[in-house]
């Protein structure tokens, strides 16, 4: 049985005025637990719409959204608890921290789950250890803390909850490429350590394809496909025609294999592609 299923899940916003907007539109998906699922998609494709519904935090205008086979909105004053289950990290999390301390922002969930002091000790450290906070730092205001700490401390602040899905929409966006590394092999390290069910929300085709299982790509609030990183990203032209490319280590691979050089095509980042180059030039198989 799939952690979440989507059947024919639609919103419109502003329902019945004249400014009314559908965001999505039929969508019909099954994620099985464990996943990580990379979720890309040009501006207004419906992506942000979409994993906000995983969470209740939007009632679809019609369809279904079931969280280990449940109707999430079967019965409303259950929906809190769906919120503890299905973590969700907006876009720059570190603008919404407000406490003292570190310690006490990453705590704010599990007391609101109800946990005791212990157990809510337990969960702030556990959540920094997965992000790589030192110890010494949670006695420490969060505002004092670089631009990149502060992420992590928001990020811990929805790992602390334990969900069984984490969705992070953007969790990379205007960090320099050793933060964006850090944060992306932080979310690889928690998916192998919990076995939680992760879902990606990004714009850079080179994050969601150096670690993702799965792609889901929205077009036009729809899915347009779901599918592994080698079958998604054989569609290259059916993703330019979205307005989306492979990405760019893809593309040199797809030239060098399209003017008769033995490589495969389904090269996704840059360490990767160097290995196989030089795997090439030493007479290897790439």
């Amino acid at each position: 049985m799939p952690i979440i299923s989507l059947k024919n899940v639609s919103h419109t916003y502003s329902q019945g005025t004249p400014l009314s907007v559908s965001a999505i539109e039929n969508i019909n998906l099954d994620i099985e637990s464990g996943e990580l699922v990379g979720i890309i998609g040009h501006t207004g494709s419906g992506k942000s719409t979409l994993v906000q519904h995983l969470n209740g935090l939007l009632k679809p205008t019609q369809g279904t959204v079931e969280i280990d086979g449940e109707d999430i909105w079967l019965n409303k004053k259950k929906i809190r608890s769906v919120r503890f289950k299905v973590g969700l990290c907006f876009q720059y999390p570190e603008y919404q921290l407000f406490e003292e301390t570190v310690f006490k922002d990453i705590s704010f969930g599990p007391k609101n789950m109800g946990l005791s002091k212990e157990e809510i000790k337990n969960s702030v450290l556990r959540a920094a250890n997965y992000v790589g906070l030192k110890e010494e730092l949670l006695n420490k205001s969060p505002f004092d803390l670089s631009g990149g700490e502060k992420r992590r401390v928001a990020i811990a602040g929805v790992m602390a909850m334990n969900p069984k899905i984490l969705i992070l929409d953007e969790p990379t966006a205007g960090l320099d490429p050793k933060g964006r590394k850090e944060i992306l092999d932080m979310i690889v390290d928690y998916r192998k350590k919990t076995g939680s069910t992760v879902l990606l929300v990004s714009h850079s085709m080179e994050d969601v394809a150096g670690i993702s299982s799965k792609i889901l790509v929205m077009n036009k609030s729809k899915v347009a496909m779901y599918d592994t990183v080698d079958n998604v990203f054989s569609r290259a032209e059916e993703l330019e025609n979205m307005g989306l490319n492979v990405p760019q280590i893809t593309r040199i691979f797809m030239k060098l294999k399209a003017k008769g050089v033995s490589v495969d095509s389904n090269v996704y980042t840059v360490n990767d592609g160097c290995k196989r180059l030089v795997s090439l030039m030493k007479g290897g198989n790439v």
